[in-house]
C-alpha cells in the first residue's frame, strides 16, 4: 500500500519489514510469552499486518520426535499468534533433517537454504522463521511485534 493516503490526504506511514529469526529455542519462546504481552498492553496487531512464514525446524532425532518436534515448535511460536501474527500452517514448516537428499534442492529452495543455517549448533530442537510485518505506524500491536523480534535478533 505504498502511496496510500489517510483520511487528511498526506500519505500513510508504514511498517514493513522481513527479519529472520535463526536458531529460536524453546527459551525464546519463554521470553517471547513473558515480553509480547508487555509490549503490547493489550493491543493485538491487525488482521494480516504480521505473518510468520518460512518455518524450518530441525530436531535431533532419538531424542525429540517429529510429534514432539512439531508440537514444540508451536509452543515456540505460539506467542506471536497470541499478539496477533498469522503464522504459516504446520503442513507449510519444513522439517531438516541430515539425510536431506540436495538432488531436491530446488523444491524448497527458500526453506532449504534456512535449514542449512540450523545444522551448526547442539541443540535438541531448532526452529527458523521469517516474520514480516506490513502495517500502518498506527499499529500499536505490530509495533510491538517488531520490537519484541529485533530484540530476538539482537540476540
Amino acid at each position: 500500500m505504498l502511496g496510500a493516503t489517510s483520511g487528511s490526504g498526506a500519505p500513510e506511514r508504514r511498517i514493513n519489514a522481513s527479519v529472520f529469526l535463526a536458531h529460536l529455542t524453546a527459551a525464546d519462546g519463554v521470553w517471547l510469552n513473558q515480553t509480547l504481552p508487555a509490549l503490547q498492553r493489550g493491543v493485538h496487531a491487525r488482521a494480516d499486518a504480521v505473518r510468520v512464514e518460512d518455518v524450518v525446524l530441525r530436531h535431533r532425532p532419538g531424542r525429540l520426535g517429529i510429534a514432539d518436534a512439531m508440537d514444540a515448535t508451536a509452543e515456540i511460536l505460539r506467542p506471536f499468534s497470541v499478539a496477533g501474527a498469522t503464522l504459516d500452517h504446520r503442513s507449510q514448516w519444513f522439517i531438516a533433517d541430515e539425510d536431506d537428499d540436495d538432488d531436491d534442492a530446488d523444491e524448497l529452495p527458500v526453506a532449504r537454504r534456512l535449514a542449512e543455517l540450523i545444522k551448526t549448533t547442539d541443540e535438541d530442537l531448532l526452529v527458523n522463521a521469517r516474520v514480516v510485518i506490513d502495517a500502518s505506524v498506527e499499529d500499536a500491536g505490530a509495533a510491538a511485534i517488531y520490537w519484541a523480534i529485533l530484540g530476538l535478533s539482537a540476540s
